[in-house]
């Protein structure tokens, strides 16, 4: 804390770099919720929402803010990759980094996460069987701190040896940088990248580290006090176009200008919601809160009262509860023909935010989806409605479920934290947007800022 303040006095509000020839960190091809057939793929979607919930549910109350800021000299961009559940639901976005130095160093890919904050890579000692499924491995060449970090994640952990070593993203390096060589893990054995890179802020890591991009602030070694995010859409075929931008915004990945709001608690990227609307209608004081803006999330979680006022808003839309260890979480499904305008959209600094209708649509509402979420009630009038062609298509819920009409919608019903007006703002809403996580724009403070993607 006390060196964030001191970073805070050394420098002022920068405006965001624009440069021609961004060296770029690319997010490879993600994974989607949808299956081939168009069909919603449930192990797949229920899958993330653990993962999200997990993380979220071990570290509330949320700590209060702090002040973070730090002056950087160089642009420097990646290309992300898009983790892909076939063939377009864009499951996560991760990308290269560089361990060690020289011929000695390296190579890992990491999902880049702003909803956390500690580095974890597959150690020696983390075989298949501790959860650690893939062959590349840390060396452990760093400096070893003599200690070892767990993080629990609600029914998922990790646990491993804590070292420091150089780590490289887009050719930019932290020296020194704190990190957690894996002994076990449990929860995250499906994912495409070797590990993750958290980007919230210092103050939650659970290491105690300090985040890799803040010390690239306090090293001096970026252009600005932010970094940016465009994520590639499957369903659009730009999953090969996705990006990070380390101190920098990348002119070519978004248009017109940038709505900057302020973050309200500095742990998280947290910011104030305004309000959610459907049609041009606000759903109501239900919907105004706080959001998370979190790209290691791929659906928007929103308290169960804002979920139920927002979807009363789209014609036709019904819940469909799912039973937990952990907590209720609610689904709901809509007709996939619903127009673009009841397609929900969110309130930020007095700006409305639109969701785009590719993004909401996690696919076609199935027997096995009620199923895998513990509604056999709908399950068997989805059957029967298939085998009897009873369905009308309505998508009412007391006459006609209409199975083969309805779609699983990306926003889901349930609390995160105990406050009870917590959203979870994840990838089905930033696809949309050009996300920007400046440290000191806003007077002195953080801030994260949207702009129309392309």
């Amino acid at each position: 804390m006390l060196a964030f303040l001191f970073l805070a006095g050394l420098i002022a509000a920068a405006p965001a770099p624009q440069a021609d020839g961004l060296n770029k960190i690319a997010l490879p091809l993600p994974r989607t919720f949808a299956r081939s057939t168009g069909e919603v793929n449930g192990p797949a979607l229920l899958r993330s929402l653990r993962k999200t919930l997990n993380k979220y549910h071990s570290r509330f109350n949320i700590p209060g803010a702090s002040a973070n800021a730090s002056l950087q000299r160089r642009l420097a961009t990646e290309n992300l990759l898009d983790q892909v559940e076939a063939p377009d639901f864009d499951e996560q976005y991760y990308g290269p980094m560089e361990v060690g130095y020289g011929i000695t160093a390296q190579f890992f890919t990491v999902q880049f996460d702003t909803g956390s904050s500690d580095i974890f890579i597959p150690g020696p000692q983390c075989t298949s069987d501790e959860g650690c499924p893939f062959t590349d491995k840390y060396d452990e060449g760093g400096t070893p701190q003599n200690r070892t970090t767990a993080v629990q994640y609600g029914s998922g952990y990790v646990e491993g040896d804590d070292y420091t070593d150089s780590i490289t993203v887009a050719g930019l390096t932290a020296a020194n940088q704190g990190f957690i060589s894996l002994t076990q893990t449990s929860g995250f054995n499906t994912s495409n990248s070797d590990g993750l890179l958290g980007m919230g802020f210092t103050s939650i890591a659970a290491s105690g580290f300090t985040t890799f991009f803040e010390n690239l602030m306090m090293q001096n070694k970026v252009a600005a006090p932010e970094f940016s995010f465009h994520l590639g859409r499957a369903a659009s075929g730009t999953a090969n176009r996705g990006s990070l931008c380390l101190g920098c915004r990348d002119p070519s990945r978004y248009k017109g200008s940038a709505t900057q709001i302020p973050v309200t608690e500095a742990g998280y990227w947290q910011i104030a919601l305004n309000a959610v609307t459907v049609n041009g209608a606000t759903a109501g004081a239900y919907t105004r809160g706080q959001a998370i803006i979190d790209t290691g999330t791929t659906l928007v979680l929103a308290p169960p009262a804002a979920a139920a006022a927002i979807f009363a808003l789209i014609p036709d839309a019904f819940p469909l509860s799912a039973e937990a260890d952990d907590g209720d979480q609610t689904f709901y499904a809509y007709p996939c023909a619903t127009p673009a305008a009841y397609i929900p959209a969110v309130r930020f600094g007095g700006k409305s935010f639109g969701i785009n209708p590719l993004d909401f649509n996690f696919g076609l509402l199935t027997p096995s989806f009620a199923r895998l979420i513990g509604n056999e009630a709908l399950a068997v009038r989805l059957e029967t409605e298939a085998r009897t062609g009873t369905g009308t298509g309505t998508g009412t819920a007391e006459a006609d479920y209409g199975g083969a009409e309805n779609c699983v919608a990306a926003i889901v019903g349930t609390d995160v934290a105990p406050q009870g007006d917590l959203y979870v703002v994840g990838d089905a809403f930033l696809k949309n947007w050009y996300a920007t996580f400046n440290y000191v724009n806003a007077g002195g403070r953080p801030s994260v800022s949207f702009a129309e993607a392309v």
